[in-house]
């Protein structure tokens, strides 16, 4: 497994480094202290991309954005500082399949990259709780709270609607739809779509999007 690791922090690169050989059997890691520097690479025969958003030269999500474009099969996943919100969610949009705190515990990261290496998406779940305590909420029977827009994907998601098919429908990007759609799981305490829907219809929660 070829890993690209992008940041000009030579301490954590060798803290991350030792991480990351944990992660599978036969791992090659390769780092470039900036996006400049990644995107001159000839070797496109990479499997995941983990990336510091706040690199000197290129900004880190124009750097995002190149690397995606460049590499479009290859999960890229940034690790930052930072854990602004808005940096947050401005990086899953343009495409990252993961956001993880530099702050995060060697578990943590090993977690974050088995989910994204998956197929899923990774997001701190502070981040999570402040996009949810930032939005007006809205009520289930229990007293717990979804956002209004978590409701809108839920409903969705409820009729069978895939991804894309939710993306398309309320103009978001289809990985902001995975976000959601991971956070709903995790709030109704459920393994798969089919038991969200089974869940919020028993929680009265699909009748509240209704009225």
């Amino acid at each position: 497994m070829n890993i690209l690791l992008i940041d000009d922090h030579p301490l954590f690169l060798e803290g991350v480094r030792h991480v990351l050989l944990q992660l599978k059997d036969d791992i090659a890691i390769q780092t470039c202290g900036s996006c400049e520097e990644a995107l001159a690479l000839d070797d496109e025969d990479v499997d995941l991309v983990l990336l510091d958003i706040n690199l000197p030269g290129m900004s880190g999500l124009e750097g995002l954005q190149q690397i995606r474009h460049r590499l479009p099969a290859t999960p890229l996943v940034v690790m930052s500082a930072s854990e602004d919100r808005s940096k947050v969610l401005r990086a899953i949009e343009l495409g990252a399949k993961g956001y993880i705190p530099k702050s995060s515990t060697p578990d943590i990261i090993l977690t974050a990259l088995q989910l994204v290496l998956s197929g899923g998406v990774y997001l701190p779940m502070a981040v999570l709780d402040t996009i949810n305590s930032s939005q007006a909420k809205t009520s289930n029977t229990d007293g717990q709270t979804l956002t209004p827009r978590q409701v809108e994907v839920l409903k969705l998601l409820a009729e069978g609607h895939s991804n894309k098919s939710i993306g398309s429908h309320l103009s978001m990007a289809e990985n902001t739809v995975r976000v959601h759609v991971s956070a709903i799981l995790r709030f109704l305490d459920v393994n798969n779509r089919t038991e969200a829907g089974l869940a919020a219809s028993r929680m009265g929660l699909l009748e509240e999007v209704e009225n």
